[in-house]
């Protein structure tokens, strides 16, 4: 039960008190430069940002802003005697870009991200680290490893860090987007989400406050994206002298002080091990009125597909096929209004009905930046990779060694941008289908195509057998549901629709169309025979396996999470220096295989022990936890490791990577930490914090092995910081080398 307003209000009022007496006798009155304190005078109030439900940090009860967040910048106010007015009635993504517009001037509980960073700057002091939590309807223990929700449903707060890091760190989980976790709580308590990402202690208002049972809010103690990420105020990229204040007025704050004012809001969450175990019905979608009068207005929907390409989606003696057609039968179980194929000649032939109107929607089709201006698209429910193939006698691993020879993709297929923007130099040729492509590549005429994994597994392994899979690219297919841009309402029917489809169903579909079936003439009743004989003495064996299997579950996944606990370092969830060395091992034994350049890349913060010293320990951790994060952002491709090696060092092992390649990699982390702009009044290159990196690249050698790379890349590290720091050293080698 909350407590009357006026109880509020003295505490409040007692809190400020003490606090104030408290600063008093520690000396910890706020000292502002004359440029600040002219800003003082030139904006005498500030524009805060007061959300309406978002407990306990941010929100509004009986017409008054409560919560931490905004008790905090109260202190800081009371601090540096700014004065602040508290903007309301409006939801987070508006926030943010009132923010960026410059139509307030602080944001209280923002986390700090790559695409955020474009147009705010950040306080050096997060004075909290809340706990993010998940909220599921099964077992903790199933989904507190992320991969479990691979294909999965997860609802969060529209603009809320979660969706970029979960779009970067996690593509094949689905997002639903809403305007609060309120809204995202009942879209899992009505089926349309699997779970919900969000704050603990917000989640935990909410599971509380409705009494909702048969639910488990999962504290993400150990998930190494989203348990370190602190809560710091920002402020618009062109105001940095505001940021400074507020950077003055948290410093100021005594941390017991701070620990008082988290208890009052109960925010000092302990683990929590509690699982419950819970099921629900699968329900059919829930139409609003006025979908339902959308759907009834229709006397048809018209759909237009890729004709050609199976098994994904095709059309075969007229009718629609494929994983593609399997979907289609659901939607109809769960829409009244007839869908009816409107038959294309090739897929281009098909964006070009949809754009001029003579289809309603498109079933599958991978969502681009030109096309979101064209089509209003559903969550994607379909991921497949794309892979590269050429001819089985030609030597190729990777699509880096082919780029100067002519490679084909399907005509205006989303794939091209892409390739266009990060392969320039590739040159790029289109066919009307994925078999026309194959024909060519058969002919000579292109040395290599492109496309999805399961529509070149399928063509190959039935009609070209003398062309082969050679690579797994770094892009997967994502593929969604689109309308016309101009019909809202049918996309939002489809995500309800695509939102009732289980799982298992999913499953069963993909499966279904993923093996391919060989045919023959000849008699196998003997096989038939031999092969149910074989199988009734494995299943006994089997089953035998199975009892003992099970004994040993628990115990295997616990070897598993300390053998996993071993390899990461615990501050910042990177791997550690042993796995390191280990996988640097096995990178250098494969480059002997494939003969190509292995890189190493050592990089070290630059007079690390002067910032601990002048911002203290608690800082420096939140900047090796920062730094860890962006690194994890510039490294894209899935074979190269980035981990803590020690101390405020960390390393990158680059196969397949030439000088050529080191030096693009590092300016694009380079550039990510101009953009942090962390302060650093200690630095010997200027007043913000920066890194050195010294890097060594070799061909395998049989009198090297990986201690003269790490050797190599230590030195050209040494000579980076001896040239005045902020840069990096490519090893250079020597004759003989």
């Amino acid at each position: 039960m909350n407590p009357p307003n006026y109880i509020y209000q003295f505490r409040i009022s007692l809190f400020l008190f003490l606090s104030l007496c408290s600063s008093m006798l520690h000396a910890t009155s706020v000292k502002l430069t004359e440029t600040e304190m002219d800003f003082i005078k030139e904006n005498p109030v500030i524009k805060v940002h007061a959300e309406k439900a978002w407990r306990p940090f941010n929100f509004i009860e009986n017409n008054e802003v409560k919560g931490y967040s905004n008790d905090l910048i109260r202190l800081v106010a009371k601090n540096t005697g700014l004065e602040i007015e508290f903007v309301v009635g409006y939801h987070w993504n508006d926030y943010l870009l009132m923010l960026k517009n410059g139509e307030i001037d602080v944001i209280t509980n923002m986390k700090r991200t790559p695409e955020r960073e474009k147009y705010a700057l950040f306080t050096q002091y997060n004075p909290l680290k809340a706990i993010d939590g998940l909220l599921t309807l099964d077992e903790t223990s199933h989904y507190l490893d992320f991969h479990y929700l691979k294909n999965k449903n997860v609802a969060v707060v529209r603009g809320f860090f979660y969706e970029e890091l979960m779009r970067t760190h996690y593509p094949d989980i689905n997002l639903l987007l809403t305007n609060s976790t309120e809204e995202s709580v009942e879209q899992l308590i009505i089926g349309n989400v699997d779970a919900v990402l969000d704050s603990y202690s917000v989640i935990n208002f909410y599971v509380q406050r409705y009494f909702i049972t048969g639910v488990t809010n999962a504290p993400l103690f150990e998930n190494p994206i989203f348990s370190h990420l602190p809560q710091y105020m920002g402020v618009n990229k062109s105001n940095p002298v505001l940021r400074d204040i507020l950077n003055k007025g948290l410093q100021a704050i005594p941390n017991e002080e701070l620990v008082a004012l988290q208890e009052q809001w109960a925010l000092l969450e302990k683990k929590k091990n509690t699982f419950v175990d819970t099921s629900f019905q699968q329900i059919m979608p829930v139409f609003t009125e006025g979908e339902l009068i959308y759907l009834k207005s229709k006397k048809q929907l018209n759909m237009c597909v890729d004709p050609d390409w199976l098994p994904i989606e095709g059309v075969r003696n007229s009718a629609y096929t494929g994983m593609g057609g399997d979907f289609l039968h659901l939607f109809k179980q769960r829409l009244s209004t007839p869908i009816e194929l409107i038959k294309t000649e090739s897929w281009s032939q098909t964006l070009r009905y949809m754009k001029q109107g003579l289809c309603d929607f498109i079933p599958i089709i991978n969502r681009t930046e030109a096309l979101d201006k064209q089509f209003a698209f559903t969550y994607p429910y379909l991921r497949f990779p794309l892979v590269l193939v050429t001819k089985k006698e030609r030597i190729v691993h990777t699509l880096e060694q082919v780029l100067h020879r002519p490679i084909g993709i399907v005509k205006d297929y989303a794939f091209k941008q892409d390739f266009e923007k990060n392969y320039p130099q590739g040159e790029i040729r289109e066919f009307t289908s994925a078999e026309a492509g194959l024909k060519a590549v058969k002919s000579g005429e292109i040395y290599a195509f492109i496309d999805s994994l399961p529509v070149m597994a399928k063509l190959l392994q039935k009609d070209y057998p003398e062309i082969k899979i050679v690579d797994k690219l770094d892009y997967l297919h994502s593929l969604s549901l689109a309308t016309a841009n101009n019909d809202p309402a049918l996309v939002g029917i489809f995500n309800k629709v695509l939102a009732t489809i289980t799982a298992k169903q999913h499953e069963d579909i993909v499966n279904r169309w993923l093996p391919v079936v060989y045919e023959t003439k000849q008699s196998v009743t003997w096989l038939w025979y031999l092969l149910i004989s074989i199988v009734f003495i494995f299943s006994l064996l089997l089953f035998r396996n199975q009892v003992l299997k099970n004994s040993n579950v628990k115990l295997q996944d616990m070897q598993d999470k300390l053998e996993q606990l071993a390899m990461r370092d615990f501050l910042t969830g990177l791997p550690n220096r042993h796995y390191f060395l280990e996988q640097l091992e096995k990178e250098w034994a494969r480059a002997n295989r494939s003969k190509q350049p292995l890189s190493v890349v050592i990089f070290d913060i630059d007079q690390f022990k002067e910032f601990n010293e002048r911002y203290g320990r608690l800082a420096g951790d939140s900047c090796l936890i920062e730094l860890s994060q962006r690194l994890l952002v510039a490294i894209k491709r899935p074979a190269d490791v980035v981990a803590r090696y020690g101390g405020e060092e960390f390393a990158l092992i680059l196969p397949d990577t030439d000088e050529e390649g080191v030096e693009t990699i590092v300016a694009e982390l380079f550039y990510l930490l101009k953009q942090w702009a962390l302060p650093h009044a200690g630095a010997v290159s200027g007043n913000l914090l920066t890194v050195s990196a010294g890097s060594s690249t070799l061909n395998y050698n049989v009198k090297y092995g990986v201690e003269e790379l790490i050797r190599r890349a230590d030195n050209a590290l040494y000579k980076a910081q001896e040239k005045g720091y902020n840069q990096l050293m490519q090893y250079q080698k020597k004759r003989g080398d």
